[in-house]
């Protein structure tokens, strides 16, 4: 049974969480028979299923106000799958409500629960939850990088028992990549304060100095838009940086392959799935030492040497190699490993 703020609300829902998703196709296609409790999204009320798996939503539509009714969902949803559906694990993502829920419905059958941090659930903000933990507790966590697991670690007094690190699967990684890409720099992500978008373009600013006619492209939506905007507008970029808004995962992905180099200026990641995702698809990484970014590419703090480095990413040949260092099956196994383990 897995414990989730948020899952797929149908079978083309592909931007929510989409390394989740990837994780439960592979986790099904190995025959582990998953039951999803998804707490806030999507906004529905009745019982679906996604690929076969049965999903039982609690509607609490990110309203705080609802809590209650939410919590109380999941616990009913929680009995009726131990009692019917004879779960055996229990795996909550985020170190928040869903991780409340599972450890309550793991305490009253007495069967393992598992914890995977997902994001800013390490950082100060999250104290409600980060505080009381154990070793013992913190044993049966799971960090997706060895970034976030010092993040936890300095934030809990803990480490989180394992690193598993978000995969790619096997039939998304390119078999040809272009010869040519006509953008010389993407950005994809929230359009959130912790993106840090004001850096990104900032940075870009510094590099279109050197190196007039850079092509960009911001992909992704969110409250800072109008902003950064009139930011971009300041900075004299308004012809160069092309805010797309939201796009379709599979058509983020195409995107990538049409982008030299992917710049990414965020505060914090737990991992960057966007960071895996462009080196699969041949795209240089840029970034801030955040996630997994320094075992994809080239990392900087500030905006004059992360300047420095897309220069050099941008006037490199075209990367014609998809790099794969992660590989969603791989993570899958490491994930039943842990089940079987933590049952004995």
């Amino acid at each position: 049974m897995s414990i989730t703020p948020g899952f797929a609300a149908h079978e083309h829902d592909h931007n929510c969480i989409p390394p989740l998703q990837l994780l439960a196709l592979e986790l099904i296609r190995r025959g582990v028979d998953i039951q999803v409790i998804a707490l806030e999204y999507p906004f529905r009320d009745k019982p679906y299923r996604w690929h076969g798996i049965p999903v039982f939503p609690c509607n609490g539509q990110n309203r705080p106000w609802l809590k209650p009714r939410t919590l109380w969902r999941a616990l009913r949803f929680c009995r009726y799958i131990l009692n019917e559906k004879k779960a055996d694990t229990i795996h909550s993502f985020w170190l928040g409500w869903a991780s409340w829920v599972g450890e309550w419905a793991a305490g009253q059958q007495g069967i393992p629960h598992v914890t995977t941090l997902m994001g800013q659930d390490v950082l100060p903000g999250n104290r409600r939850f980060l505080r009381g933990l154990s070793a013992k507790r913190c044993a049966r966590m799971v960090a997706l990088s060895r970034f976030q697991n010092d993040v936890f670690e300095k934030n809990s007094g803990f480490r989180a028992g394992s690193v598993i690190p978000w995969g790619l699967p096997d039939d998304e990684i390119p078999v040809v990549l272009p010869s040519e890409r006509p953008l010389d720099v993407l950005g994809v992500g929230s359009l959130i304060a912790v993106k840090n978008w004001e850096k990104w373009l900032r940075t870009l600013a510094l590099a279109a100095a050197s190196k007039p006619g850079l092509r960009a492209e911001v992909i992704g939506d969110g409250p800072e838009r109008n902003r950064l905007e009139q930011l971009a507008r300041h900075l004299r970029l308004k012809e160069q940086v092309h805010f797309a808004g939201n796009l379709p995962r599979r058509e983020v992905l195409i995107r990538m392959q049409e982008a030299k180099t992917l710049l990414h200026t965020a505060r914090f990641e737990s991992f960057g799935y966007a960071l895996a995702e462009a080196a699969m698809n041949g795209c240089r990484v840029v970034s801030t030492p955040v996630g997994v970014a320094a075992e994809l590419g080239t990392v900087a703090e500030n905006e004059p040497e992360l300047a420095a480095l897309l220069l050099k990413s941008v006037e490199q040949s075209v990367n014609c190699q998809p790099f794969v260092p992660f590989l969603m099956d791989k993570s899958a196994e490491a994930y039943i490993r842990i089940y079987t383990q933590s049952r004995r």
